[in-house]
């Protein structure tokens, strides 16, 4: 597996599994569906605050995460309705979405700036290797091909979780949510690793 790929799946791990994480772990601890998905929403803001204070700067679309993630929990809080919460997470990868798509229409689309975090995390050749063919015609397709198959898909699933937050029992729409999270994620990471490497033998 290369440097990327790693990093890659690591920081989908802290974006996305620490909150999985912390929901299942504090269910196996007794707390109700509802406390057990705060304690995963609040995982979540931390970690994107966390990484705005780490980076030093915070860009519009770290700063539309946040103001969504403290909205959605300050409303949590007044209404005391689980379903809320769960809706809120969904709306929050729907706009995510929605913004990978509407960047396509950018010089540069979101992916773009994504893969140029990993590969100064990964610094070395991989740095290296970015800044000499990030502007060619055939890596600028790429990022406008994987940002677009990002945002449909995290539409697609937004779109599944929030008709089950409403269709489903509470517990079982808890469950739904998460585990169809995992798997969104899992195969948007797969097929972008798989193309990656196709595209790196053309």
């Amino acid at each position: 597996m290369t440097t990327f790929a790693r990093k890659m799946i690591f920081t989908m791990f802290l974006d996305v599994g620490l909150p999985v994480v912390a929901y299942y772990a504090a269910n196996l601890l007794g707390a109700s569906a509802y406390v057990s998905l705060l304690a995963g929403t609040v995982v979540a803001g931390l970690r994107t605050v966390w990484v705005a204070v780490a980076q030093r700067r915070v860009d519009l679309f770290s700063a539309f995460l946040v103001l969504l993630f403290g909205l959605g929990l300050g409303l949590s809080f007044l209404t005391g309705d689980p379903r809320l919460l769960l809706a809120k997470e969904s709306v929050t990868t729907f706009c995510a979405g929605v913004a990978l798509v509407g960047s396509c229409a950018l010089r540069r689309p979101l992916v773009y700036y994504a893969a140029r975090r990993f590969a100064q995390s990964a610094g070395g050749d991989q740095q290296r290797e970015f800044e000499a063919t990030a502007h060619n015609a055939p890596r600028r397709r790429r990022w406008y091909q994987v940002t677009l198959v990002w945002g449909v898909g995290l539409i697609a699933d937004s779109v599944l979780r929030i008709v089950g937050v409403y269709t489903l029992p509470f517990d079982t729409a808890a469950s739904w949510s998460q585990v169809l999270l995992i798997v969104a994620f899992a195969g948007l990471i797969g097929w972008t690793l798989l193309t990656k490497r196709r595209a790196e033998r053309a």
